[in-house]
C-alpha cells in the first residue's frame, strides 16, 4: 500500500507507458491470481508527465532452475536460501500468466545472475555463479529504470500482506524494510550517516529554488549504453543485478523448489 501511495504520487518519462515490471526474489508464497492482480496494480501505479497514467505492466519473475543451482558456487547447498515448494512453484497461473515470454510458453524466466566480474586489490571476484539472497521489484524500459525497489519482502502474502473485510484493511504478517529509488525521490539530494560519527543537525536536504532550472533525473543499469555528458539528464545508474530484459526459459529449464524428486 505505501508503495502504491508513492508512485501513485510520482510523474514518470512516457517511455514506461505499459512497461514490463520486474519481481525478483529468493522465496515464493503461495499466492492466487487475484492476489497478484492486485499487486500488478499497484505496481503499475503512476502517471507521465502529461497526467496520463502510465497503465498495467505485465509482471515477469526470475527465478532460477535447477541448473542454476546445480552449477552455483555452493552447489545444491545453495538452494537451501531459496526456499519454495513444489506447489507454489508450479501453480497453472504461473505458467499461463508470467511464463509466456516473447511469445514463448515456457514457465516465467531463467533467474540470471551474470554479475559483472570486480577487482579488489590483486584478487578478482567472479559472481556469475552465485545464488543471492537478494530481493529487487523494478519496472523498466530497455536500460532505462521508472523505479528501483530493494527490498527485504520476497513474493508473499506474509510479506506484503493481503487486503481483507472488502478491502477495509490491509493484513501483513511480517515486519520488512526496504529503499525505493524513483527520478522524482532523488531530484532532492539529502545526505544522512549510518555511524556514530554522523550528526543528524547538520543533515541538509537541497531544494532547487522556484527560480533555478531542474535537471531531469534518469535512472538507469549499469548496461546504459549513453552519454552522461551528452545525456541532458542526470543519469543515475543503479546495480540491478540481473540482465534486461530478463533471459527467458528454454523448453528444458525446470524452475527450482527445494522438494523437488
Amino acid at each position: 500500500m505505501k508503495l502504491r501511495t508513492i508512485l501513485q504520487e510520482s510523474i514518470f518519462d512516457k517511455k514506461f507507458h505499459k512497461s514490463p515490471l520486474v519481481y525478483q526474489f529468493s522465496s515464493l508464497g503461495s499466492l492466487d491470481e487475484k492476489w497478484m492482480s492486485e499487486l500488478e496494480t499497484s505496481m503499475s501505479s503512476g502517471v507521465s508527465e502529461d497526467k496520463v497514467p502510465l497503465g498495467l505492466g505485465e509482471p515477469l519473475i526470475i527465478w532460477p532452475t535447477v541448473e542454476d543451482v546445480r552449477c552455483s558456487l555452493e552447489g545444491y547447498a545453495a538452494g537451501s536460501a531459496i526456499p519454495s515448494p513444489l506447489k507454489n512453484v508450479e501453480k497453472g497461473f504461473f505458467k499461463e500468466v508470467l511464463g509466456k515470454v516473447e511469445g514463448k510458453p515456457h514457465w516465467a524466466l531463467a533467474y540470471n545472475v551474470d554479475f559483472p566480474r570486480s577487482k579488489t586489490g590483486n584478487m578478482v571476484l567472479n559472481l556469475s555463479r552465485a545464488m543471492p539472497h537478494i530481493k529487487t521489484y523494478t519496472r523498466y524500459n530497455g536500460q532505462n529504470l521508472a523505479w528501483l525497489l530493494l527490498t527485504s519482502s520476497n513474493l508473499s502474502k506474509v510479506a506484503w500482506g493481503a487486503l481483507q473485510k472488502n478491502n477495509s484493511q490491509l493484513m501483513i504478517r511480517s515486519d520488512e524494510l526496504g529503499v525505493l529509488f524513483t527520478p522524482s525521490l532523488m531530484k532532492h539530494g539529502c545526505g544522512f550517516s549510518c555511524t556514530d560519527e554522523g550528526n543528524s543537525s547538520e543533515i541538509k536536504c537541497s531544494k532547487p529554488s522556484e527560480s533555478s532550472e531542474v535537471k531531469r533525473t534518469k535512472l538507469v543499469t549499469l548496461a546504459w549504453q549513453g552519454s552522461k555528458t551528452a545525456d541532458s539528464s542526470e543519469v543515475i545508474p543503479l546495480p540491478v543485478p540481473y540482465k534486461l530484459p530478463p533471459e527467458p526459459y528454454s523448453p528444458e529449464d525446470v524452475p527450482w523448489s527445494w522438494d523437488r524428486r
